[in-house]
């Protein structure tokens, strides 16, 4: 989402509007200019659900978080950056570094910084609350300073770059949330193993294993080939491995994949406007072959026929997809 395009606003206002923007969707901090009266900058914003990211692309900028600001309002996010396009500065944890296009950076915003770029540069950001991200401030600062020794770091970076990059379309599918939390995952992967932490990376690998195969699941619930060995292959694990994990969860997969269509399959029955004209259709939209086995099983879970459902809520019905030939 656009938040702010300084080609709209009048020379004048231009500063301001960008200093408002970035503290709103960043973290308080003074803005300076390399030429104030050609102030150039595009932001905007991407929802994730547990992950955000705000990307800037504009001309010679410096932000600066002072110690005032920091004591005066507490800031949670975490963020791994990619410059993109120029060399960016980054004064943070009492160093001086600068970062190329193909870097990534490590920052806790709650901490004073000094950034920035000279000429037409970007930063491009994924930004995760340190909540969420489960790992203690100084474990990430220790990370911050030694991120490229990862043996996960291109693989992270990488994500990033593409995630941020493409950060439009990926926003508006389906399984944005789902790409959020596995980015959290592969966020903490990175920091744990570029702090040496053993223990917690075993437990962080495992995790992060779980939730890319977890988010693949629920992004193609509506294939009918939607197999085991499909899954594993998909992942890069072996089936034994993948029976081992979801046995570990307490869970089965296939049983999983059924309990989660099933769900789906509710859902819309139950809207206000129901997309589908017939059972059959629905329990195909779902990826079930046999209709007959999707009402069983359905009626099984909710104690109802999807037909029995459907006439508990009378509805407006919309025309049924058409399908490809």
């Amino acid at each position: 989402m656009l938040v702010l395009d300084t080609g709209d606003l009048p020379a004048g206002e231009r500063a301001e509007a960008f200093q408002a923007t970035v503290s709103a969707n960043c973290s308080s901090s003074m803005a300076s200019f390399e030429d104030p009266a050609a102030i150039h900058a595009r932001m905007t914003v991407f929802d994730f659900g547990p992950a955000k990211v705000f990307n800037i692309e504009a001309s010679g900028t410096t932000l600066r978080r002072t110690p005032r600001m920091c004591r005066a309002e507490t800031e949670t996010s975490i963020v791994l950056a990619v410059p993109l396009r120029t060399d960016n500065h980054l004064s943070w944890a009492r160093e001086d570094r600068r970062f190329g296009p193909r870097d990534l950076m490590l920052v806790d915003l709650s901490l004073p910084y000094v950034y920035g770029w000279e000429g037409g540069g970007a930063s491009y950001a994924l930004h995760v609350d340190v909540d969420r991200l489960g790992v203690p401030r100084d474990l990430i600062h220790e990370a911050a300073r030694t991120l490229p020794g990862s043996p996960m770091y291109d693989l992270v970076r990488d994500h990033v770059t593409r995630m941020t990059t493409q950060a439009d379309p990926l926003a508006a599918s389906a399984a944005a949330a789902e790409l959020g939390a596995a980015s959290v995952e592969l966020m903490r992967a990175l920091v744990v193993s570029a702090a040496g932490s053993g223990r917690l990376l075993r437990d962080t690998v495992e995790s992060s294993m779980s939730a890319r195969i977890q988010a693949y699941v629920r992004a193609h619930l509506r294939e009918p080939d939607l197999t085991p060995a499909r899954v594993a292959a998909a992942n890069a694990i072996s089936l034994r491995a993948l029976y081992k994990l979801y046995e570990e969860m307490g869970q089965s997969l296939e049983q999983s994949i059924i309990e989660q269509r099933l769900q789906g399959a509710r859902a819309e029955l139950t809207a206000s406007h129901r997309r589908y004209t017939s059972i059959a259709a629905l329990a195909r939209a779902w990826g079930f072959s046999s209709p007959s086995f999707f009402s069983h099983r359905f009626r099984a879970a909710f104690g109802l026929t999807p037909r029995q459902l459907a006439a508990t809520r009378p509805t407006t019905r919309t025309p049924e997809p058409a399908r490809s030939r």
